[in-house]
């Protein structure tokens, strides 16, 4: 008898149901903006590695290379392969962080300083489009009623005034939230999403998503640990890349159908 194991290896979907579920309903009967990404923990003769499915061989090579920059240092799993469209990567053993104290931030600061320092370069704002985007994304907000009329045109007027003259570009891992780390049991904090690893972005991406999604009253702590690692200083302008994460986030939310996340109280911060 033909078994399908005889032509595959075993796999097992790392996304939960409910996700794969609604993916699937919304490939077919949604016209939102496309998420491509399956993840898997293959079987091979009893050693477990992760394949992750990208959208395209651009894609894909793309997050290949970036992992190859950082493969000495241990921060994400180690590539294996890279083969058209997918990446099979090292599946890292751990522990997913659901909370944090000082000691694991102090882990993390470290393994963002690891990203900061590498090949950093100062931008004028002026060759990028980050101001420009952010206006763009504050407009969306408005137009499509997340942001009052009020509040829209006090966000747009402090846009210009949080912009800095020129930003830290380089790496970062800029889905910073806490289930994308593990702790190992070395005790090591490590990354496991391959795709939040990105180049030629602002330094301190990351930071700013970590600071409005999860760090609360320890953001200081954690930026004071981040420059004892004498990474680029975006600290000056913090407020200009969290007011830009949190319009480009709540745009990602109203254009992906996620109503839960959409809060225009998000945005008290920024202005009371």
């Amino acid at each position: 008898m033909v078994h399908a194991d005889m032509f595959r290896f075993p796999q097992k979907s790392l996304h939960p149901l409910t996700r794969r579920i609604r993916s699937r309903l919304l490939t077919l009967f949604g016209n939102q903006p496309p998420r491509n990404h399956g993840v898997y923990r293959v079987e091979i003769e009893g050693h477990r590695v992760k394949r992750v499915c990208m959208a395209d061989s651009f894609e894909a090579e793309s997050h290949a290379a970036n992992l190859r920059t950082f493969g000495r240092d241990g921060i994400y799993p180690a590539l294996i392969l890279r083969k058209e469209n997918e990446l099979w990567v090292e599946y890292i053993e751990g522990e997913r962080l659901r909370e944090v104290d000082r000691d694991i931030l102090d882990k993390l600061a470290a393994l963002f300083a690891v990203l900061y320092r590498r090949d950093p370069v100062l931008v004028p704002i002026e060759e990028t489009h980050y101001n420009h985007t952010l206006h763009v994304d504050l407009n969306f907000l408005h137009g499509v009623g997340v942001l009052s009329a009020a509040r829209y045109r006090e966000l747009d007027a402090m846009a210009d005034r949080v912009t800095p003259t020129a930003l830290w570009i380089g790496y970062d891992c800029v889905d910073a939230i806490l289930k994308n780390f593990l702790i190992c049991p070395d005790g090591r904090v490590r990354a496991i999403d391959v795709g939040s690893l990105r180049e030629r972005v602002p330094i301190g991406t990351g930071i700013a998503k970590a600071s409005i999604r999860w760090l609360g009253s320890e953001r200081e702590y954690f930026l004071d640990a981040l420059t004892k690692h004498s990474v680029p200083d975006f600290r000056p302008y913090m407020s200009f890349l969290e007011l830009a994460f949190s319009a480009f986030w709540q745009k990602n939310c109203v254009l992906e159908r996620k109503r839960h996340f959409v809060s225009p109280e998000l945005f008290d911060r920024f202005v009371d």
